[in-house]
């Protein structure tokens, strides 16, 4: 490790606690004091997460005392996944949400205005795909044609990718059926035989294949190889209310993700301290890959093209209304 990088002994669960705690005063904010007295910006924030290794930013942000110097009180709430916290943040019940993207482009879809502040990681091979009980008759992809998929939300990140991945295989996904699981209530599902698959991500797919499940398909592979998986966005009046409050928290969680570039082992660290993943299951992780830097539009617009593939959506979404602008 760096000399940056965090001792083990440093993430404490009492730390991810105070993390997850919901600030009583975190709907309403606090006003930042400068020089010239009161800003009037909101610099108490609560972010959405789901309690997986990609998310580990902003756990490494308040951690380190990111949000701190930048005049921000952030605190993580946990929340199955962006189709629950997108309306949570539009609300304002959250004041930012770290969401797949696909979560966020349907939302500008429909008319919700919604801003990307920061970028989270991007997809490899090995960090997501869909598993089988080991004595299943699915060997391959093309097995996978009509049968039932699990996916932690419908119309997002997990059936899109694995449609559009297995569509340029050639495998018919008309007849497949994806159904709503969250993720802890996947292996369960599928050793009961109530689905005939999962679509697992880490900490889950590592615990899965320990437990005997067998990997058919690598979601993020050909079309999908190496897409943006998620980041942070925000509502678009709370971006045009709060820029200062906006720009701090983005620089925060870049300075995160610079150092998991640098060292994603740091990831698998933090990560006990806000799933129930534990240490052997950490280790046993395979990573995804952070990026230093602001959002790369370019790369987020491949989006584009795989939603409009699979028919959720029916228009492309103009990038430059959906990032955030310098």
């Amino acid at each position: 490790m760096t000399e940056n990088t965090p001792k083990s002994g440093r993430w404490t669960f009492a730390c991810a606690g105070a993390a997850l705690a919901l600030a009583a005063t975190a709907c309403s904010g606090s006003s930042a004091e400068s020089d010239d007295g009161p800003t009037d910006e909101v610099t108490t924030l609560i972010v959405g997460i789901t309690p997986i290794i990609d998310h580990a930013s902003v756990f490494i942000a308040i951690e380190e005392g990111f949000f701190d110097e930048e005049g921000l009180n952030v605190s993580a709430q946990p929340v199955q996944g962006g189709a629950a916290a997108v309306p949570a943040m539009v609300s304002d019940d959250l004041q930012a949400a770290f969401a797949s993207y696909p979560s966020f482009f349907l939302a500008e879809s429909q008319y919700i205005g919604v801003t990307i502040v920061a970028e989270g990681v991007r997809g490899t091979e090995e960090t997501a795909g869909i598993y089988v009980n080991d004595d299943s008759s699915i060997e391959g992809p093309a097995d996978l044609a009509g049968t039932t998929i699990a996916v932690n939300t419908l119309n997002n990140i997990g059936d899109v990718s694995i449609s559009a991945a297995l569509e340029e295989q050639g495998v018919e996904t008309a007849g497949i059926e994806f159904v709503e699981y969250p993720f802890p209530d996947m292996l369960p599902a599928l050793e009961s035989d109530a689905v005939d698959a999962v679509w697992l991500v880490e900490p889950f797919r590592s615990g899965a294949e320990k437990d005997g499940a067998r990997k058919v398909f690598s979601s993020y592979t050909g079309v999908a190889e190496a897409i943006p998986v998620s980041g942070i966005g925000m509502a678009d009046e709370f971006v045009a209310a709060n820029p200062t409050t906006v720009e701090g928290f983005a620089r925060a969680i870049e300075r995160a993700n610079g150092m998991l570039a640098e060292d994603p082992a740091i990831a698998a660290e933090i990560v006990q301290t806000y799933s129930e993943t534990t240490e052997e299951q950490a280790e046993a992780m395979e990573l995804p890959v952070w990026t230093e830097g602001a959002v790369d539009v370019d790369e987020l617009a491949r989006w584009n093209d795989l939603l409009l593939a699979t028919g959720v959506l029916h228009e492309p979404i103009e990038m430059s209304e959906l990032t955030l602008q310098d």
